[in-house]
């Protein structure tokens, strides 16, 4: 009984009797599939907001971007953040002395391939976290043969997300290969191997993804509507609406008895009435104060009429212009809504920090907590991004040159951070006076000329008395680039860092 329950049991699971794998089940194959909506190779997912559908949300996000300032501001610091990073190529761990000289040569191919194509690594780099912002990001790399016959890489180009018309996915939801539609050609067709994509697909199985600006879009419209009713409130001196008075009723009788209708009296009189109305008209339209603002109108007024039919001047004019008076304390009401959405919307992009003080609140422990979440979210998309360059880029150019697959080098970038100078000062005096003290050889004295934006000095090593810092056995030379060999990380993955970051604070000295 009991070896019949274990063995319907394993048949469930998929597995024989002895553990193998059944045949009925094929757990080698796949047999479902996301299920996302799409026909034809397309994605239009169902969205309230009609000018969100299709490829023209792409347009509506590029209008937000560049009408709306605070996602302007957020959206470029978030992307040169990124760009900013250090990069660095490094080969795999646990090998042998021999794989290990193989396996740094092929790093440092592929980090001169990096930094030696046409387009910056940096302006690279910058494309594809866009994928945060947009949903998806697909560039297009293209290869060359080098001088000693290997296989580089010439250029890695942005494609558009607009200008993707169809996605062609497997079974299971896979994407294969994308169709680019390109003004005066025909469909481009990019498979999967030869690009590198990029998708935040958190809350969608789509292969666009939903990204940021979705998010914002919305936020962002009311924003705009609210600065619009601001700006006719201001143009209309803060009170109401504009209103014209004319004497319609004259005007029309004096048409109706010039003649009859399409007589040529007729046609005159309507064309004169049509010239009198023309500049109350154009003011309607057109109202904007200005220095030239300005109109002439008729003084004549109304004549009132008594019971013995004599008729008095009254105090009412026959032509007019005036503003409808208004309750202008609904201005405040708009301002605070203004900042509101201000505040949305920095607070989707996870940058915050960058209004706080505008209206006189906030605190400096407020504003390194949120500014730490931004970075947390910047370091966080770098590390995507290792990934994504380890797939697409790496392996193709692995795979081009017939790379051993356990010596390819993999990518990898240094913490975004904003670190405190003041607080870094601060932690080490705190460790001087708890016994701890800092020696001149220190190498945390580097990394404070830095945040300084000093030149790092050079280590005098003859009048140093190395004896009094336990943690060092033997002078440090004057360039890391003079010893490797001692550290235990990769030698030509800290040089590079350490030579990043010199040249960055020689830059500020420059400036």
């Amino acid at each position: 009984m009991a070896d019949s329950i274990l063995k319907r049991a394993g048949d469930a699971l998929g597995f024989s009797k002895r553990g193998s794998a059944t045949s009925t089940l094929g757990s080698t194959r796949t047999t479902g599939s996301i299920g996302s909506g799409e026909g034809a190779g397309t994605f239009d997912e169902p969205d309230r907001e009609l000018n969100l559908v299709g490829q023209r949300r792409f347009d509506e996000f590029d209008r937000m971007v560049r009408d709306v300032s605070i996602v302007a501001a957020g959206v470029r610091l978030f992307l040169n953040l990124t760009s900013n990073a250090v990069w660095t190529v490094n080969p795999p761990e646990d090998l042998n002395e021999n794989e290990k000289a193989v396996a740094q040569g092929y790093a440092d191919q592929v980090y001169r391939e990096l930094f030696g194509m046409t387009s910056s690594w940096s302006s690279i780099v910058r494309k594809t976290a866009a994928y945060r912002l947009y949903g998806f990001a697909i560039q297009e790399w293209t290869a060359k043969v080098n001088d000693d016959g290997s296989i580089g890489l010439k250029d890695i180009e942005h494609r558009p997300q607009k200008s993707i018309a169809r996605w062609n996915r497997d079974e299971g939801g896979t994407v294969e290969s994308v169709v680019q539609r390109v003004p005066g050609r025909a469909d481009v067709p990019l498979p999967r191997n030869k690009i590198v994509y990029a998708v935040d697909d958190t809350l969608t199985d789509s292969p666009e993804g939903v990204g940021l600006f979705r998010h914002l879009a919305k936020t962002a419209s009311r924003l705009e509507t609210f600065l619009k009713l601001e700006e006719i409130g201001f143009t209309t001196d803060l009170r109401g609406i504009p209103v014209a008075r004319a004497p319609l009723g004259e005007l029309k009788a004096e048409v109706e008895e010039a003649g009859p209708p399409e007589s040529e009296a007729r046609a005159r009189a309507e064309a004169r009435r049509v010239a009198l109305l023309a500049p109350l008209r154009n003011w309607l339209d057109k109202h904007v104060r200005n220095v030239k603002s300005a109109m002439l109108l008729p003084s004549d007024p109304y004549l009132a009429t008594s019971v013995d039919k004599a008729t008095t001047p009254s105090g009412t004019p026959k032509w007019a212009l005036e503003l409808l008076n208004g309750d202008s304390s609904s201005f405040e009401a708009m301002a605070a809504a203004v900042n509101r959405m201000n505040q949305e919307l920095a607070r989707i992009l996870g940058t915050e920090h960058l209004l706080l003080g505008a209206d006189g609140s906030g605190s400096l422990a407020l504003a390194r907590s949120k500014v730490g979440t931004f970075y947390l979210t910047v370091t966080s998309t770098l590390l995507d991004l290792c990934e994504i360059y380890d797939r697409d880029i790496i392996a193709p150019l692995a795979d081009l040159n017939g790379w051993p697959e356990e010596l390819r080098p993999q990518m990898g970038v240094n913490e975004i951070s904003d670190r405190d100078i003041e607080q870094v000062a601060d932690t080490l005096a705190k460790l001087a006076n708890a016994g701890a003290p800092m020696m001149a050889d220190d190498p945390a004295v580097g990394e404070i000329y830095d945040l300084l934006g000093l030149t790092r000095p050079e280590p005098r090593v003859d009048e140093m008395d190395l004896s009094l810092n336990p943690r060092r056995k033997e002078p440090a030379p004057a360039d890391p680039d003079d010893d490797l060999e001692d550290n235990p990380e990769d030698g030509l993955t800290k040089v590079r860092v350490l030579r990043s970051r010199r040249n960055m604070a020689k830059a500020r000295m420059r400036r």
